[in-house]
């Protein structure tokens, strides 16, 4: 106790100076008067630079925190876009097929690619539907826009579609409107030729093809495409019809079969 006491005797001084300018400023911040008020002012604004470096800081993790929470809603805004952009696009392709079939008065098998490409030395696509379904062998494959192959091998629950792209695929269409009759075959990507054309035939660029009365699997008048482009043939009295295919066949992805008993 001894040194306690002494230390008490030597800080008493510092002590009791400390505790008389603390109860100072408690009085002369706790006073009314005009002047202890302007005072109080002038103090303030000389070392308010000293709140500064505080204030910046609460402003900063301010900013962070509003930036984090921007962030979030950022990403659940992009994601509810893309959520968006799929089902517009569905629903615009729901549209084309739903005018398809208001188009023509045919009975169709709707059906999902399940792969593309299942064989090696065909091109054809996988399908979901089968006997089961009253899929039939031979039987014509659209999509929304027009023809895009017919079933070669179905079972019990699936199909297996030749694409037009396929180097074997043909199929016999005429030109409208001056019903001109040839053989299609496929070229590359969207792009065929019809073959065995008249040349005094009259076809134009923008003319429409579709199926023709001859096709023995096809019913006639189904789409297929537009004429971009004809040349005469040398050495021959036929000339060759360039086409653009409606469908896209890089983008399949649901298919209708027409049923046999169509």
């Amino acid at each position: 106790m001894s040194k306690i006491d002494l230390l008490v005797k030597q800080r008493l001084e510092i002590f009791v100076l400390f505790l008389c300018v603390f109860i100072s400023f408690i009085l002369i911040f706790s006073n009314e008067n005009k002047n202890v008020q302007r005072l109080r002012t002038s103090t303030l604004e000389t070392f308010s630079f000293l709140y500064e470096p505080f204030n910046w800081l609460d402003n900063q993790l301010l900013l962070n925190k509003k930036l984090e929470v921007l962030s979030q809603e950022n990403v659940k805004l992009n994601l509810e876009n893309q959520i968006l952009s799929s089902n517009k696009i569905e629903n615009e392709r729901l549209r084309d097929l739903l005018k398809f079939r208001q188009r023509n008065k045919f009975d169709f098998i709707g059906a999902d690619i399940l792969s593309k490409g299942i064989s090696s030395n065909m091109a054809s696509v996988l399908l979901n539907r089968g006997l089961n379904d009253g899929v039939k062998n031979n039987s014509p494959v659209l999509s929304s826009k027009g023809v895009v192959g017919k079933t070669i091998l179905v079972s019990d629950n699936h199909s297996t579609v030749q694409l037009i792209s396929d180097i074997d695929f043909r199929l016999s269409v005429k030109i409208m409107p001056s019903e001109t009759e040839g053989i299609m075959r496929w070229i590359t990507d969207d792009t065929c030729e019809i073959v065995e054309v008249q040349t005094t035939s009259d076809v134009q660029i923008g003319d429409i093809v579709l199926t023709s009365n001859l096709s023995i699997y096809f019913p006639p008048n189904l789409p297929v495409g537009e004429v971009t482009s004809f040349y005469k043939k040398s050495n021959s009295s036929n000339k060759i019809v360039r086409m653009r295919l409606f469908s896209e066949l890089s983008t399949l992805n649901q298919l209708f079969i027409l049923r046999g008993d169509s």
